[in-house]
């Protein structure tokens, strides 16, 4: 017999309490990335901006003022790339966390339905992440 094509019974209700667990340790995880996200704000805002004045506007010449392109106001790039993490985690975490509330609500409406699982749907409900 071929692994994929095993099945395995659980009641729904022991699969709430799976999507509970799921569902909480995406809040943890999500909860972990806002407080990151801020950290990651407040650096930015008080290291992570660098300033890059043009030298031609040392000079006297009205030729070499180019004002319009004088000043470039930049992100360090290690801040930005941080905060891009945060967001797409915080993205992640937030979806994932409404799937499993998803799941846990109509588990729970259904408790002593019995369902059969496939390797990928247990692995949906019980891998340890």
């Amino acid at each position: 017999m071929r692994r994929e094509l095993w099945r395995f019974e659980y009641t729904a209700n022991k699969l709430a309490e799976a999507a509970a667990i799921k569902m909480k340790f995406h809040e943890e995880r999500l909860e972990w990335w806002k407080v990151k996200r801020r950290e990651v704000m407040g650096k930015i805002r008080s290291e992570g901006i660098e300033i890059d004045e043009k030298i031609s506007l040392a000079y006297l010449s009205p030729k070499a003022r180019d004002w319009e392109r004088s000043t470039q106001v930049t992100v360090r790039d290690d801040l930005r790339n941080g905060l891009t993490e945060c967001q797409e985690k915080l993205a992640h975490h937030t979806q994932k966390r409404h799937e499993y509330n998803g799941w846990l609500q109509v588990l729970s409406a259904n408790p002593e339905q019995r369902l059969r699982l496939d390797i990928q749907d247990w692995l949906f409900f019980f891998d340890k992440v």
